[in-house]
This record gives structure tokens, sequence and C-alpha cells, in this order.
């Protein structure tokens, strides 16, 4: 097995987390348990492979204004659990709607969401759908390794279910992204382009304007491009927004219970997270680990998939007889 190689950097300093009842005093480690300073061998991907998140307690949010639904800062203390190492794929997707039949909020509806970026604007386009999903004239024939997109919240859950698995909580995708590095932004470290160089599938260049594709992709890129995290985790960042399994609530960090918050009772949109391709740095910058997305539902575009998580404590049972008609 190849190992990932580390750089240290002696030294730290404190870092005083605020907007608490009472501050959080953190010490920020070395670079050796921050940012990578070398790009990791990128990990043999196996379909449908999870990864054992370790049991911990985290520091959940951000401190930007500009995003007051990131705060307050609160601890949060969870246990182990399993996330899928990837998004779920074409080919995996595909397998799920052999088996059972499915038929997606999209394929019901008769049209799906997709932003075009030679236009610059989301159109609304007929027949759209996760087996094609510009439209009518798209396929995803030698794209059975890119993640699926033009799934509703709905349909993941679908999915989910059948698989034995569930959809992550808000909080364990946040956990999970941050990879038990302190005072990071990114899931590989501080750094956007650790030595100089894209470590996800996100938009460079001014967006929506155009995507200089730097990374090496425009639009969509498979889920085992980039190097995974020290979690052995790929795209948590980038590529697609995946769905979590929380309605969203823009104050319920205030309310947010620390251990294993499973988010508000109600609501009328769902959380999703890890920004995708169209993220620019300028533009919301998704690709940072709290930032805080969400969306209908009901609501299907190309730019959105999920991937799957499973307690620790429960064995995974495919039912593939399960309807979902």
């Amino acid at each position: 097995m190849q190992q990932t190689r580390y750089r240290r950097r002696r030294g730290g300093r404190w870092v005083v987390l605020g907007s608490l009842p009472a501050a959080i005093v953190l010490w920020r480690r070395p670079l050796t348990d921050g940012s990578l300073t070398t790009t990791p061998a990128v990990a043999a991907w196996t379909p449908g492979k999870m990864q054992r998140i370790p049991a911990g307690e985290f520091v959940m949010g951000g401190v930007d204004p500009s995003f007051p639904d990131q705060r307050p800062l609160h601890r949060v203390r969870l246990p182990a659990f399993w996330l899928d190492a990837t998004p779920v794929t074409n080919a995996q997707f595909a397998q799920f709607v052999e088996a059972t039949d499915y038929q997606t909020t999209a394929q019901r509806r008769g049209w799906s969401s997709v932003f075009d970026p030679a236009s610059k604007t989301w159109r609304r386009v007929a027949n759209a759908s996760w087996r094609r999903p510009l439209g009518p004239d798209s396929s995803i024939v030698g794209r059975e390794r890119q993640p699926v997109v033009q799934v509703s919240w709905l349909d993941a859950s679908a999915y989910a279910a059948w698989a034995g698995k569930r959809l992550p909580t808000e909080a364990e995708y946040e956990y999970a992204a941050r990879s038990g590095l302190v005072d990071c932004d990114y899931p590989w470290g501080r750094d956007l382009n650790p030595d100089g160089r894209p470590a996800a599938n996100y938009w460079q260049g001014r967006f929506p304007q155009a995507d200089a594709g730097e990374d090496g992709y425009v639009g969509l890129a498979p889920v085992d491009a980039f190097p995974p995290t020290r979690y052995g985790l790929s795209d948590m960042v980038g590529n697609v927004w995946c769905w979590c399994s929380d309605w969203y609530g823009p104050e319920y960090y205030g309310e947010s219970s620390g251990r294993q918050p499973r988010g508000p009772a109600e609501g009328h949109e769902r959380v999703r997270r890890g920004g995708c391709w169209r993220s620019a740095t300028h533009y919301g910058d998704g690709l940072r680990v709290y930032h805080r997305g969400h969306g209908p539902p009901h609501e299907a575009t190309n730019d959105v998939g999920f991937r799957c998580a499973r307690s620790d404590n429960v064995t995974a049972e495919r039912n593939s007889t399960k309807s979902f008609r």
C-alpha cells in the first residue's frame, strides 16, 4: 500500500474561537496535523467502498459574517460511523434502478434543471434526468465513474434505503470533511491550492463568465480524479454537492445539540454540503468545509449528487427486493 507523506513545519499558535457562551480556545497544531504539503497518490477506486470515521469531537461552523447560518461556533461530539469513500456514481445508481425499476423525481415530472455554461443561466430542460443529465441529447455512456446527478433528496434517500445505508447528517459530513484537521478551511489543509495545484474539481475563473479548467475538468469529473483525504474520502468538496439527511434551518446552530445533532424537526429545504464543479472562491466559497448549502427535497440539478453513511453498530443489508416505484 502506498503511504501518504506529510512535511512537518514546527510551531503553532493559539486560536480563540468566539461566538460561544465561553470562547473555545484551541491549539493550532503544526502542519503535520494541518495542511498537506505534498500530493498523496490517488488510491485505487472501489465502487461502494466505505471508510470508517472515528468517534470524536470538533468545533462546527465558521466565523465569516457574510454567512450567519454558519454561526455560532459550537462543539459537536459524534460516535464512529461509516461514510462512502466517494459520491454514488452513475454505475452504482444504474444497479439500483435495474434492481428496483425506480423512477426518479425528474423522470416522473418530465424535466429537470440544467446549468448551461454557454448561456450562464439555469434552464428547465425537458426529459433531463440522471440518464441524460444535460437533456435528451446527452448520455452517461462513458461516464460511469462520474457522480450521478439530477437526483433529488427523495431519490438519494431511496437509494440509501435500498443499499442498507442512510444519508449522512450535516454534522457527520462536516466532521468527515475536516479529516481531523484543526483550523483548516479545506479537507486537505489551509490553502485552496496546495503546492499551487487544484486539489478538487471546482470553477477556476470568474463565475459564470468562464471556467479555465485548470483542474483538468470543465463540468463533472470522475469520483477518483483527485487524491483522497486523510480519512480516505474523495470529493468531500467540489464536483457535486451532496445531500444530507437534515432539514435546513438558518438559525439551527444556535439551538443545536452538542451530541449527534440531526437538524431541525421540520423545514422546507434539505441541507447539502461540499460545493460542486460550479463553486468559485469569490462566489459563496462552497468549498470550505463549514459552508452550508440547501435546496427543496424535490429539486434535481446537474451539480448535486449524494453519498451514503452507516452507523458504526449497524450491519449493512442490501434489500434488492424492496420496491421504490
